[in-house]
C-alpha cells in the first residue's frame, strides 16, 4: 500500500515538474518576444519624435532648412536600409537556426532594432493614444490566441490547412480586384474581404504557431537558441496583427470624428 503510495506520489510529483519546466520554457520564449516589442516600440517611438520634431512641425512654414533636407535624407537612408536588412535577417535566422551552429540572437536583436526603424514612420504621423490603443487591443488578442494554443491539445495542424485555403482564396480575389482596377472599377467589399481573410489566415497561422512552441517545450527540446527564434516567430506575427489592427483603429476613430 505504501509502495504504491509512493508510486503515485512520485509521478504526480514529476509531472508537476514537468509542467512546471514546460510553463517556464513558454515563458521565457514570452519574455524574450517582450524584450524585442520593447526594442522596437522604443526605437520607433523615438525616432519617431525626432523626426517628427524635425520635418514635419516647420513642413508648412518657411522652406526648408539645410538642417531638415539632411535629416530628410538621413532618414530615407535608415527606411531603405532597415527594409533591405530586414528581408535578409528574415531568411538569416531560419538558416542559423537549421544549421544549429550559431546563436540567433545578435541578429534577433538587429531585426528588431531595424524593425523600429521601420515602424518610427507611424509615430511621426499618428497620434500616439492611437498607437497605445491599437497596442492594448493587439496585446489582448494576442493573449486570448495564446489561451486557446495552451488549452488545446495537438499541434493543430487543421489551423494551418484552414490558413492556407484562406491565403490562396485572398490570393485569388487580390487578382480579382486587380483586374478589376485595370478597368477603373474599384470594390470596397471585395478589398475588405481580401483584408480580413488575410488578418484572419495570420491569427490562424498565430495559434498554430503557439501550438507547435508548446509542444517542442513539452518535449524538453526548448534550448536558449530555439527559445531565441520561437520568439522571433511570435514577435513577427504579434507586429502583423498590430498593424492589420491599427488599420482597423484609425478607420473607426476617423468615422466617429
Amino acid at each position: 500500500m505504501s509502495d504504491n503510495a509512493n508510486y503515485y506520489g512520485n509521478f504526480e510529483s514529476s509531472s508537476a515538474s514537468k509542467r512546471g519546466q514546460v510553463g517556464l520554457s513558454i515563458a521565457k520564449v514570452y519574455g524574450y518576444m517582450f524584450l524585442g516589442l520593447l526594442i522596437t516600440a522604443a526605437i520607433a517611438l523615438g525616432l519617431g519624435a525626432y523626426f517628427g520634431n524635425v520635418l514635419l512641425k516647420d513642413a508648412s512654414s518657411d522652406l526648408p532648412t539645410r538642417f531638415q533636407s539632411t535629416n530628410a535624407i538621413i532618414l530615407l537612408v535608415l527606411l531603405i536600409t532597415s527594409f533591405i536588412g530586414i528581408i535578409v535577417l528574415s531568411f538569416v535566422v531560419p538558416i542559423t537556426i537549421a544549421r544549429g551552429r550559431r546563436s540567433v540572437l545578435l541578429p534577433s536583436i538587429i531585426y528588431t532594432v531595424l524593425m523600429g526603424i521601420m515602424l518610427s514612420t507611424l509615430a511621426m504621423v499618428i497620434d500616439w493614444s492611437i498607437l497605445g490603443i491599437t497596442f492594448g487591443i493587439t496585446a489582448l488578442i494576442f493573449g486570448l490566441m495564446s489561451l486557446i494554443a495552451l488549452l488545446s491539445k495537438g499541434r493543430l495542424n487543421g489551423l494551418a490547412i484552414a490558413a492556407m485555403g484562406l491565403f490562396i482564396g485572398a490570393g485569388i480575389l487580390s487578382l480579382v480586384l486587380w483586374i478589376l482596377m485595370l478597368v477603373g472599377f474599384f470594390s470596397g467589399t471585395l478589398y475588405w474581404i481580401v483584408s480580413l481573410s488575410v488578418f484572419v489566415a495570420v491569427m490562424l497561422i498565430t495559434i498554430w504557431d503557439m501550438a507547435r512552441i508548446k509542444a517542442i517545450a513539452q518535449n524538453g527540446e526548448m534550448t536558449t537558441n530555439i527559445s531565441l527564434y520561437c520568439a522571433f516567430i511570435l514577435y513577427n506575427d504579434f507586429i502583423y496583427i498590430f498593424l492589420r489592427i491599427l488599420r482597423i483603429v484609425i478607420l473607426v476613430l476617423g468615422n466617429r470624428r
